[in-house]
């Protein structure tokens, strides 16, 4: 399968050299820097799994239409990645969001008809130019946005899971993208507020207790806005911190690196909703909030 993915950092850089690895036929698009390391040296992975691998790394999208673009950009960068790929988005490709929060999905619709949702709790992170860490092994999962089942999907979901990538096919994928969406609500703000690794939300009673009921707001919104749940975000919650407690969550390092956050397409979004449809969500507006004041160079 030709697969192009958009936004090679951390997370489409670990999934662009797992189905490289696996003998896919894979184009990484991303920034200069690193695809000239990858280019020049290979992309190597460590962590959980450790191997060197040579797909193609540019810095725009070739001209031949590929069968799957995976995007992974960051979400506030989705419209103006896809308006650069438009040209190269043939009638028969699928476009693949494994992207965080609320939105990307609807974007894409706007350049396509053959559009997946997707989610994923791998956990990786850019050590430097050239070398992704593996640091949580979670779960993909994938399906035609926003219900429905589509062959290509089932086509995926082989393809991912012969790489190494655990993947399972849903038929409400809009579902699972407002469970990822709600449980990152919780996570990522605590997490790059107070910089400290997932696992520390689950070990302190006072922050798992904030995140539970920062979930159950969320859970709200989603409910009265149709949302229906295979399974619950609090479990689902739970599950990803037992799952990714060595990681720095993706807001957190952001922040770190004095970089935008998705802060606006997580709890954001939640709040905006909300405001729609007459619900107060005032754990969200405060973690935003502060979120938003962080992004703030001047704020240390």
């Amino acid at each position: 399968m030709r697969i192009y993915v958009l936004g090679a950092g951390s997370i489409g850089s670990l999934f662009g050299a797992l189905l490289s690895e696996a003998g896919e036929d894979v184009t990484l698009i991303g920034r200069s820097e690193h695809m000239r390391e990858i280019n020049e040296r290979g992309l190597k992975i460590v962590g959980i799994k450790e191997f060197t691998t040579y797909p193609k790394a540019l810095t725009e999208m070739p001209p031949e239409p590929p069968d799957l673009l995976i995007l992974s950009t960051k979400s506030h960068s989705t419209p103006y990645a896809l308006e650069c790929a438009k040209k190269s988005i043939g009638p028969n490709t699928w476009i693949l969001s494994i992207q965080n929060g609320l939105g990307n999905e609807e974007e894409a619709l706007k350049y396509s008809e053959n559009v997946l949702g997707g989610i994923t709790t791998n956990g990786a992170v850019l050590e430097k130019w050239g070398v992704v860490r593996w640091v949580g092994e979670g779960i993909t999962i994938v399906g035609q946005y926003p219900k429905g089942r589509e062959i290509f999907a089932d086509e995926v979901v082989k393809i991912f899971n012969k790489a190494g990538l655990k993947t399972k096919l849903s038929e409400n994928i809009v579902g699972w993208k407002w469970v990822k969406a709600i449980v990152n609500s919780a996570i990522n703000p605590i997490g790059a507020i107070l910089g400290i690794k997932n696992g520390k939300i689950l070990e302190e009673e006072y922050l798992l207790e904030l995140a539970k009921r920062v979930v159950k707001e969320g859970c709200h919104v989603a409910t009265q806005l149709g949302i229906e749940f295979e399974k619950h975000p609090i479990e689902f919650l739970i599950e990803t911190l037992e799952n990714t407690q060595e990681n720095y969550n993706s807001m957190l390092q952001d922040i770190k690196r004095r970089k935008k956050t998705e802060v606006d397409f997580i709890n954001g979004k939640i709040v905006e909703y909300g405001r729609e449809i007459g619900i107060e969500t005032p754990l969200n507006f405060a973690l935003w909030s502060l979120v938003k004041a962080k992004e703030n160079p001047q704020i240390k």
